[in-house]
């Protein structure tokens, strides 16, 4: 199970993937230290960091609005969603094409070829995942992210 939560108070977000805890923090701007405090609490970049990989950035997530496209980063890698107008997010990940079907409710799944190979749920700043196989979720973890990315920008600018 992957659960991503918004820690707002602390300006970190915290996901949790399998009895592992990553911390993903907001990308810190080039501006003075106030502005980059406020300019914090509005990022749509976050780079995170895994107890196992002592400091060192395993990824960077962010969110464009205006492409409503959530680029995942690991090391050299990068892989986007994509949006259709009316229809579901779509990104390749090793090779394979996947579909992210949403629901007014909050509950998503992501389907592979017409199969669900995991379902999620957005949460009152939260988003959880499960379901899925375990090849699937360093990236998954990553796409929790990015989708909790997601809903704060929105939660914010509405």
């Amino acid at each position: 199970m992957i659960r991503a939560v918004a820690r707002v108070l602390k300006n970190i977000i915290e996901i949790e993937v399998g009895p592992e805890t990553w911390l993903a923090r907001p990308v810190p701007s080039m501006s003075a230290p106030i502005a980059r405090q406020l300019s914090s609490l509005f990022s749509t970049v976050y780079e995170t960091f895994r107890p196992a990989d002592s400091g060192a950035i395993h990824s960077t997530v962010s969110y464009h609005a205006k492409k409503d496209e959530i680029m995942v980063q690991m090391g050299e890698t990068k892989w986007r969603t994509r949006s259709s107008a009316f229809g579901p997010l779509i990104f390749d990940y090793a090779g394979l094409t996947y579909e992210i079907h949403e629901k007014l409710t909050g509950k998503f799944a992501i389907f592979q070829d017409q199969q669900m190979v995991a379902s999620g749920q957005l949460g009152f700043r939260s988003c959880s995942m499960a379901d899925y196989s375990p090849d699937l979720e360093p990236f998954l973890a990553n796409l929790a992210l990015g989708y909790l990315i997601r809903t704060l920008f929105w939660e914010m600018f509405r």
